[in-house]
């Protein structure tokens, strides 16, 4: 009687866990912490996006430099009772978000943020406005495809595609999956497509104003055409790697050679051609005046390691 006892118990915790994971779309590492909100404020839960780089200051304005945010940390982001997020302006015109971290009230950058974030409705069967963050939650409204919100608060970071999402729709505020929503706010015909695929009908002219750079590329293989900083003309070798700065993404580097010797690199992030290709559907501008980002610098110098000069001493 022992044995079917224990199995029975046994199976039940089984059922338990997996029903949990269910409802909160991931795994029990993934628990959301629980923070107490202060009286008179709203409290928003959100998250540290990845690539960001914080400075995350306390009241008194002071770095902290030992012990700071990172991706994926939750966050409380404060508001007051209409739901507007306190502010305190740290420079001339900057403005950084109060917030409980860790037990801690600081300052973070709203760009550092989960909810600095716009999202799209995909094309699926059925996307639904939920009164509460829960698959049995009651449906307010169903939602269109290709829509965009802002994100309001979230339950998970939003990288790992888990849990719901707070939205605005017309006058309704409520949850939606995160797994039905896409990863910026770009239409839905660029998601998930390959940076290569994106830019391969297209030609670009990319200006950068620090070193006077202008590189005319063709989207099929990142061949560049015409390249020249100032007056003087450059030869150029594209790569793909991955963005050295903001969101981690693809990004296709160029390698530029001057003929008096000087070498620069070029960074251009897959979000940098979208923005441009989004603006051509809103017909801001046509094809032929596609212009993104581009970031230069003079190339760093690699220093190859040196070995330890061998002793001439002699016991």
């Amino acid at each position: 009687m022992k044995v079917v006892q224990t199995f029975n118990w046994f199976q039940y915790v089984l059922i338990l866990l997996f029903s949990l994971s269910l409802l909160y779309g991931s795994d029990l590492s993934s628990k959301i912490e629980s923070t107490e909100c202060p009286k008179n404020y709203t409290c928003l839960t959100t998250f540290i996006s990845p690539g960001s780089i914080l400075y995350a200051r306390e009241l008194d304005l002071s770095v902290i430099w030992n012990d700071r945010p990172s991706a994926f940390d939750q966050v409380t982001v404060l508001a007051d009772g209409s739901g507007k997020i306190f502010e305190v302006e740290v420079a001339e015109k900057v403005f950084y978000y109060r917030v409980l971290w860790k037990g801690k009230e600081i300052l973070v950058s709203r760009f550092d943020l989960d909810l600095s974030k716009s999202l799209r409705t995909l094309d699926i069967q059925k996307i639904s406005l939920l009164k509460e963050p829960t698959p049995n939650g009651k449906i307010l409204a169903n939602l269109p495809k290709n829509l965009v919100f802002d994100v309001i608060e979230n339950t998970h970071p939003l990288p790992k595609k888990l849990g719901y999402v707070k939205v605005k729709y017309e006058d309704q505020v409520g949850w939606v999956k995160r797994s039905s929503l896409s990863d910026d706010e770009f239409d839905i015909r660029f998601y998930q497509v390959s940076l290569e695929t994106l830019v391969k009908p297209y030609t670009f002219l990319a200006r950068e104003d620090n070193f006077k750079t202008e590189l005319t590329i063709v989207g099929k293989d990142f061949i560049v055409t015409s390249c020249k900083i100032g007056e003087l003309a450059c030869n150029v070798t594209s790569r793909m790697g991955e963005s050295s700065f903001g969101m981690p993404e693809e990004a296709v580097y160029f390698d530029l050679n001057l003929s008096d010797g000087k070498q620069y690199v070029c960074e251009m992030r897959r979000v940098d051609f979208v923005s441009e290709l989004q603006r051509v559907i809103l017909e801001e501008i046509t094809e032929e005046e596609l212009d993104p980002f581009i970031n230069c610098g003079p190339k760093e110098e690699e220093t190859e390691p040196t070995e330890p000069e061998e002793s001439n001493e002699t016991d």
